[in-house]
């Protein structure tokens, strides 16, 4: 009896040792997650393409980042590194480099351009040495394929180092030949896996509810009758991002457009060129500010349009916005730690003006709204637009928006409640229902053990959209999860297009609705082409659940 009871005891502590291995080897399986550092690109080029480094290193990112298998080292870390490396990389300074920084892979390269030849050089070394060096050379004619070239290096290694097997790349859909009398489209499918080319037709996160009928001269607009089935506009690669305003001006005086959005704490400058949607310069860090709001403009009158970021602290119950400005070399702050709400407004008239709003009591919704004017190195209140009346400058513009002669302010109240007041804060129209939806908001003084939140409005711009003469206002609504005041949820957005009925502002137009939720709107010449879009970031997952990241893409509209 004893010898049995040994017996039972030791197959027991066996199959308990095995089940124990079996169970560790599972979880170090699942924790692997190869780490990855991209060195930024030597550029070798006469002309200056520093914007490409950038877009490189984000493309590259973005292809090779697969969730809880690789990661992708930030810019920051590397950079810092860097600084104590002597150029040129090579082989074995990647691997001082990646043992310096922690991770499993280095990637470095370079790119060439001399004439039209463009030529691609890198290498993906592992750390450890225990996987040969991956290298990738190629040779082409002209920028158009480094893009490409790119996308198939990225290819190569998925394929090769992690073992991830990629869908094969589809024919490109182009357009029949043009005749001389016809201008070929200026938004084209692209069914190849490069998401900086231009979309037309399907979005996935798209409501399909039968034919659309477009608005006259708006290819992407669907009436209220027939509206959410294709309808041409473009589309970024997704960025890693919750993007929190955007807006678009020539900030460094070159003669071409940039876009600059905001993310949670970044102030980013993009450029459309060639086709792509390109990083060029991180314009500021502000890892202990929460960055609601982004205007450019040219308001000291200097020849140079200035980036107005409005900004909270770190706890969210303070103003501390700042202004930047191109000086020719770099970007700098020409204010600081500034207690005003900043809005730029576009009047037929007169140009661009900016609009501030102080708070005056507990809530951001009080204080009057001025017109804003450069003094003394500093920007002033002057005129005074409006009192608060439960209004807030970020969802507020002022035009002809009853197309009488006669301005108005429009705005959000705070809960969302679209109203039109004349100048001196009487009350002329106030929408039956809320839409907007902004999703940036104040930390309240507490009353309570409970922390209670005041969410800012979304923007509002007077604009005639169509060229009929009249102007029309242009809004973002937001389809919230719940109705609850201090907690906000998204699940679509749609860009609506009203107009003054005699009545109301009745929605003439919208798009269609696209999941996630539009954090601001830009209307300018996104894409440098001589026409105006209506562009939009569009995000798509805030990264506020645990075990998620954020996501975000730019959504552009051609107005032709």
């Amino acid at each position: 009896m004893e010898k049995i009871r040994k017996e039972t005891l030791n197959r027991f502590l066996i199959s308990l040792m095995f089940l124990v291995m079996i169970l560790g080897s599972s979880q170090w399986a699942v924790a692997k997650v190869n780490r990855v550092a991209i060195v930024p690109f030597k550029i070798n080029a006469e002309k200056d393409l520093s914007f490409l480094r950038d877009g490189i290193v984000d493309m590259l990112t973005s292809r090779l980042y697969i969730e809880d298998k690789v990661s992708v080292l930030c810019r920051e870390e590397i950079v810092n590194v860097l600084k104590t490396v002597s150029p040129p990389i090579n082989e074995s300074k990647a691997r001082e480099i990646g043992i310096r920084l922690g991770v499993d892979y280095v990637l470095f390269g370079s790119l060439t351009v001399f004439g039209e030849s463009v030529s691609i050089d890198a290498k993906m070394v592992d750390v450890s040495g225990a996987k040969p060096v991956l290298t990738f050379f190629n040779q082409s004619q002209g920028m158009d394929e480094v893009i490409p070239k790119i996308n198939l290096f990225a290819t190569d290694i998925n394929e090769k180092v992690f073992g991830r097997a990629m869908p094969s790349q589809k024919a490109v859909v182009t357009p029949p030949p043009q005749t001389p009398q016809t201008q070929p489209p200026q938004y084209q499918t692209d069914v190849q896996m490069h998401p900086e080319k231009l979309f037309a037709g399907g979005f996935q996160d798209v409501d399909r509810q039968g034919p659309q009928q477009p608005a006259p001269g708006l290819g992407f607009l669907a009436t209220q009758e027939a509206r959410s089935q294709s309808a041409q506009f473009w589309a970024s690669r997704s960025i890693r991002h919750r993007i929190n305003g955007i807006s678009i001006g020539d900030i460094d005086g070159d003669g071409k457009q940039e876009t600059v959005i905001i993310t949670e704490h970044s102030v980013e400058a993009y450029r459309f060129d060639n086709n792509h949607f390109l990083k060029i310069k991180i314009l500021a860090e502000c890892n202990l500010n929460n960055l609601i709001g982004v205007d450019v403009a040219d308001i000291n009158a200097n020849g140079t349009p200035e980036i107005f970021i409005t900004s909270l602290n770190p706890h969210r119950n303070m103003v501390n916005s700042f202004v930047m400005e191109f000086d020719g070399e770099t970007y700098t702050e020409i204010v600081t730690n500034s207690r005003w709400y900043y809005r730029v407004v576009d009047h037929p008239l007169r140009g661009h003006i900016l609009l501030g709003q102080q708070k005056e009591g507990d809530t951001p919704f009080s204080g009057q709204v001025y017109e804003m004017v450069w003094e003394n190195n500093e920007y002033e209140p002057a005129n005074k637009i409006m009192h608060g009346r439960r209004t807030h400058v970020l969802g507020l513009t002022y035009g002809d928006a009853m197309n009488d002669d006669v301005e108005v302010a429009v705005a959000y109240d705070n809960l969302d409640y679209l109203r039109i007041f004349s100048v001196a804060g009487k009350e002329r129209w106030k929408d039956g229902e809320h839409s907007g939806g902004g999703a940036e908001y104040f930390i309240l003084p507490q009353a309570s053990e409970y922390e209670e939140k005041e969410y800012y409005p979304a923007r509002i711009r007077i604009r005639d959209i169509n060229g009929d003469g009249k102007n029309e206002v242009i809004t973002v609504k937001n389809k919230r999860f719940s109705e609850m005041v201090s907690f906000r949820k998204f699940t679509q957005g749609e860009i609506q297009i009203r107009s003054w009925n005699g009545v109301g502002l009745g929605v003439l137009w919208r798009t269609r609705k696209l999941k996630g939720y539009f954090s601001d709107f830009a209307i300018g010449d996104f894409n440098n082409d001589g026409n105006e879009e209506v562009v939009v970031p569009l995000v798509i997952k805030t990264g506020y659940v645990v075990g998620t990241k954020p996501k975000s893409k730019v959504i552009a509209y051609p107005l032709k």
